[in-house]
């Protein structure tokens, strides 16, 4: 393997030598790396950074000239890739921010009442429906606050039987919710208040 990039290795990666890329890459990329940690200052989108960096030098890799320095090519493009992130990054945050702002979680109180009502009284229509079995693993975890342990010892089963019961006494509550449109109430309640 080569040490060093010079016009004969860049020719070759335009031609599409995976020999030549893979001794770029193992070359630059620590460089790269470390590069784009310095801009973004995060471990993870630095590594996204530099993967995207060298899958577009492999992608545009017939562009590259001979005789023009392979390491400034690539930091303007990790620099590029950065700064975008970077961007991408605060409009979300600032959606975010935003979207909280204008929401009105504080509604009317009657309205809040009737939902919570419904919700309760849903929720109980539901358990009722559940197989005995699931019904009072359901009590015992949600109601009474037991955890998978103390029910299995308590009913003298694994934990894992506690475990699929409860599950499936869960996946019927979300799909009775979601029938009644009232899923999505009780997801953007979580996400907001927890």
């Amino acid at each position: 393997m080569k040490k060093v990039i010079d016009s004969c290795l860049i020719r070759e990666l335009r031609n599409g030598s995976e020999c030549a890329f893979e001794t770029a890459f193992h070359l630059l990329h620590e460089k790269v790396y470390r590069f784009a940690l310095a801009f973004s200052r995060d471990e993870e989108l630095s590594r996204e950074i530099t993967q995207e960096a060298f899958i577009q030098l492999w992608i545009n890799r017939g562009k590259l000239k001979d005789d023009l320095p392979l390491y400034p090519y690539l930091f303007t493009h990790v620099r590029r890739l950065t700064i975008d992130a970077l961007r991408k990054s605060a409009l979300a945050k600032k959606f975010r921010r935003e979207t909280l702002a204008t929401t009105d979680f504080s509604s009317n109180d009657t309205e809040s009442e009737v939902l919570s009502g419904e919700l309760s009284r849903l929720t109980i229509e539901v358990v009722r429906g559940l197989p005995p079995q699931q019904r009072l693993i359901f009590k015992k975890s949600r109601l009474d606050g037991q955890t998978y342990e103390e029910i299995a010892a308590e009913l003298s089963i694994s934990r894992n039987t506690v475990k699929y019961h409860l599950t499936s006494a869960l996946k019927t509550l979300r799909q009775a919710l979601a029938k009644q449109g009232l899923l999505s109430l009780v997801l953007l309640a979580i996400f907001v208040f927890f």
